[in-house]
């Protein structure tokens, strides 16, 4: 993984300035994170599917019932798993319940697992009856009922390392009766004027959306408005986190941390008034940049006999 240590000894090589006499290493480190944002923007290669499921983080006990004795705390399988990653089909969470004078006084996750959507859980005992508890998962995208504004910045991005805010939502899905389907997108102006005709009445599965306002300020609409809370699967272009230290994340995949150092170059000679210079290592970052969008996105059939 690049780090910032990487990027400031090859922006000083370049700039010939390996003694810091000519630079401050801080405004380096603002040259870099401003081309580390332009260059994610202009190759669009930061894309997030915010989860749509999760662990389970929490057990809430809503009601503790009473004259209970051994409780045993079951959580309901994986209702949503997720399809990736090491546990495609979700893993099965566990909970002990805590007793006080024979009431539940709370319940301790001892494993989370994965791919919850609506977890339930139910405590049964011998003889203790009454006890309630609600799970609480990590954070997911949902649409909530009644709900028709989501702004990009509350958007949760905590599995993604080194991601910012969201600029942009490419698509937007909506997971209903084991069906995703996505969501027509029109210009906001069209969409208060002919779409978003009843404020409060009307509810259902939502079924159109639109963007309001640009970059990290954005927010996006839906409708008709959430009849209940639904799974909202958002494809979303972001920035990079800035990088501040070595230890911070490098979210830019390769091969796009390659032009960064050619761009924050350049702003480097503009504050030495190098403008020669300054154009030089702009150009060769656009030059750059198209060759690498070529690599990564070979031509390539839909099919190879022919059929759709």
């Amino acid at each position: 993984m690049t780090t910032l240590y990487d990027y400031l000894k090859q922006v000083q090589r370049s700039v010939r300035d390996a003694d810091q006499s000519l630079l401050n290493p801080e405004d380096l480190i603002d040259y870099i994170n401003r081309a580390r944002r332009e260059i994610v923007m202009r190759a669009e290669c930061l894309r997030a599917l915010p989860p749509t499921s999760g662990g389970i983080e929490t057990i809430t006990v809503t009601n503790p019932g009473s004259n209970y004795t051994n409780p045993v705390v079951t959580i309901t399988a994986p209702d949503s798993p997720a399809g990736n990653g090491a546990l495609p089909n979700g893993a099965q969470a566990t909970a002990v319940a805590i007793l006080a004078n024979g009431t539940i006084s709370s319940i301790d996750v001892t494993y989370g697992g994965s791919g919850y959507f609506q977890p339930q859980v139910t405590i049964t005992d011998p003889t203790g009856t009454g006890a309630t508890a609600t799970a609480v998962t990590s954070p997911i995208m949902t649409a909530n009922m009644g709900q028709e504004v989501y702004s990009f910045a509350d958007i949760p991005l905590d599995n993604f390392p080194g991601y910012g805010e969201v600029y942009a939502v490419r698509s937007v899905s909506i997971l209903y009766a084991n069906y995703r389907y996505s969501l027509p997108q029109y210009a906001f102006s069209e969409y208060q004027a002919m779409i978003r005709q009843f404020a409060y009445q009307y509810s259902y599965v939502p079924t159109l959306c639109s963007q309001f306002g640009q970059g990290a300020s954005g927010s996006l609409y839906l409708y008709p408005l959430p009849s209940q809370t639904f799974q909202l699967e958002l494809d979303c272009m972001c920035w990079p986190q800035d990088l501040a230290t070595d230890q911070d994340a490098e979210a830019i995949p390769e091969p796009w941390t390659q032009t960064v150092p050619y761009l924050a170059t350049h702003y480097a000679y503009l504050e030495l008034q190098n403008l020669n210079a300054a154009e030089y290592y702009r150009r060769m970052a656009d030059r750059l940049l198209p060759i690498y969008r070529n690599a990564v996105t070979p031509t390539r059939r839909i099919n190879p006999y022919g059929r759709y």
